[in-house]
């Protein structure tokens, strides 16, 4: 199955950019655009699926709630896990959605479900987020969808063009970048060598090989190559995101946004906490914690965090139950997400659960409802309509509405 199109960057491979590179196939869109205040997505995806219990929902001295202590935020009333303490100084600027829920529980469909929107069905891929964001950004040189730490998902009948640029590895990446710099001349031979046979030869295939080999050239001469020079920045500002995997992904994504890359997906694994759920819980979240407040600090500062949405979220919750493992298993009845920046409210909290955590009391949303709210903050119609491969029509959301109260 290959549902979700991942392509990937690794070490000396140009795979992941010749995916960027190739023609968009979609045809255009039925409905005109309108200017919105976000122009840029962050997303924190947190692989897994973490507890809600033990993250942005705590329920401390109820028989669910295990040993997570809750703390007060800089949000009044707002309160979160004692694991997360740089977060919830930052609270002002976020808000906590406790409500959605869905019935994927198994991990690729649920993954799938919040990547796209949409349910999984074979046959019939749904583009990702980040390559509607694509889509519905202005034209670059540079990729405006890149996924770090993990192969992104992909664009279905958007084309290729809005395929992720998957990067495992920053420094790799960079090195590979550089080399094809250094051969510039030599793929500008191959495409004089091509040009007669072309010229007798027009086809989509060869029109969509000389616009790939024309990106690769231009690439390297682009701010996305800079973005990805970490040692360019001082020891102070990388100490401060911290050294680790996720940190210095942090710290990429906020370079490559400065570089005009329109949507960022931070891959952070570690959440599928069958065994040992509190002291696993614990330890991850030290890993997110100060990167994640870094990057809100620097988006800020930057003025920055205004025009772009910052999302964390995982594929669902846990169970409210504790196992015999002192584990938490799959609960895609509750879900939360994390949002703020891009015009949209923070030191708020959207729904409510019960005492236990294991039912929604309070405004229940849906997954189609947290995209359709994406799409509201960059002024984009969540009834917006493609047309796909097939010749059909699609919208953007799974009949998504916009979230009020975030707005």
């Amino acid at each position: 199955m290959n549902c979700c199109n991942r392509r990937t960057f690794l070490g000396g491979s140009l795979g992941g950019f010749f995916a960027y590179a190739l023609r968009n196939r979609a045809d255009g869109l039925f409905a005109q655009d309108t200017a919105g205040r976000a122009k840029r997505c962050v997303v924190l995806w947190m692989d897994g699926g973490p507890s809600h219990i033990d993250t942005f929902d705590p329920k401390p001295g109820e028989e669910t709630g295990g040993s997570t202590k809750a703390i007060e935020t800089a949000a009044r009333g707002v309160r979160i896990a004692e694991s997360l303490p740089q977060i919830a100084k930052r609270m002002k600027k976020l808000s906590i959605v406790r409500s959605i829920s869905s019935k994927e529980g198994d991990h690729l469909r649920g993954q799938y479900l919040f990547h796209t929107g949409y349910p999984l069905v074979e046959g019939f891929a749904r583009p990702a987020l980040g390559a509607m964001i694509s889509k519905e950004t202005p034209d670059a040189r540079i990729p405006k969808y890149v996924s770090l730490g993990a192969a992104g998902f992909g664009p279905a009948f958007l084309g290729a063009t809005h395929a992720p640029f998957s990067i495992e590895d920053v420094r790799q990446a960079l090195e590979s970048l550089r080399a094809v710099g250094r051969k510039k001349e030599r793929i500008r031979f191959l495409r004089s060598l091509d040009q007669e046979f072309d010229a007798g030869h027009s086809s989509e295939v060869l029109a969509g090989r000389e616009e790939m080999l024309r990106k690769i050239e231009d690439l390297s001469d682009t701010a996305f190559v800079r973005a990805l020079d970490l040692e360019s920045e001082s020891s102070r500002d990388r100490e401060r995101y911290g050294r680790s995997p996720f940190g210095q992904r942090c710290l990429s994504a906020r370079r490559l946004l400065e570089s005009g890359v329109r949507f960022v997906e931070i891959h952070q694994d570690g959440w599928d906490t069958h065994v040992d759920n509190f002291s696993r819980v614990g330890d991850v979240c030290g890993v997110i914690d100060g990167p994640w407040a870094a990057l809100m600090d620097d988006l800020d500062a930057k003025g920055l965090l205004d025009e772009t949405v910052v999302l964390w979220m995982g594929e669902f919750g846990r169970t409210p139950t504790i196992n015999a493992r002192n584990g938490r298993d799959h609960y895609p009845r509750v879900t939360c997400a994390v949002v703020g920046g891009g015009g949209l409210q923070g030191g708020r909290v959207v729904g409510e659960t019960d005492r236990l955590g294991a039912s929604i009391v309070k405004e229940q949303v849906g997954v189609a409802d947290l995209f359709a709210t994406l799409f509201q903050s960059f002024g984009v119609d969540s009834k917006r309509r493609f047309r796909t491969e097939f010749g059909g029509t699609a919208t953007l959301t799974d009949n998504g509405t916009p979230i009020r109260a975030l707005l």
